[in-house]
């Protein structure tokens, strides 16, 4: 029942929220960039259904997508989405617009195998409708 509060963590720079067992964590400032990437698509964007059932297409029992968020390398300051199904071996790659906005057509569509490394390591799954869940 208790709320989050911030606090900072040692004197140092990481921020720390306390919660209501009186637990500090501290909480990565690169998290909650992801989260905040997160919490876009699964707030504003209006296509993440279609982009869930291609990403969970041919799949039998808790179809599931694979996903990477982080940041785009030519534009570092707009999320990265890449989403992967593990049946087909498909993926899409989606660049976010603006801080409410994702575009209908991914920006790359291909192969899992072609992604960067970079894009490889799964940080996040997406469920049938579409939202995206930090792992």
């Amino acid at each position: 029942m208790g709320g989050v509060i911030a606090a900072q963590s040692d004197g140092g720079d990481a921020p720390a929220s306390v919660s209501g067992d009186d637990k500090a964590e501290v909480v990565d400032p690169e998290d909650e960039s992801l989260q905040a990437c997160v919490s876009s698509w699964n707030g504003s964007n209006v296509n993440k259904s279609s982009v869930a059932s291609i990403a969970t297409a041919a799949q039998a029992e808790n179809p599931t997508a694979y996903v990477h968020v982080g940041f785009s390398s030519v534009f570092p300051d707009r999320c990265l989405i890449t989403v992967a199904n593990p049946s087909t071996m498909y993926a899409q790659q989606y660049v976010q617009e603006s801080v409410s906005a994702w575009p209908i057509a991914p920006a790359w569509t291909g192969s899992v195998n072609d992604l960067d490394g970079s894009n490889l390591p799964w940080n996040a799954r997406m469920a049938q409708d579409g939202a995206i869940v930090l792992v």
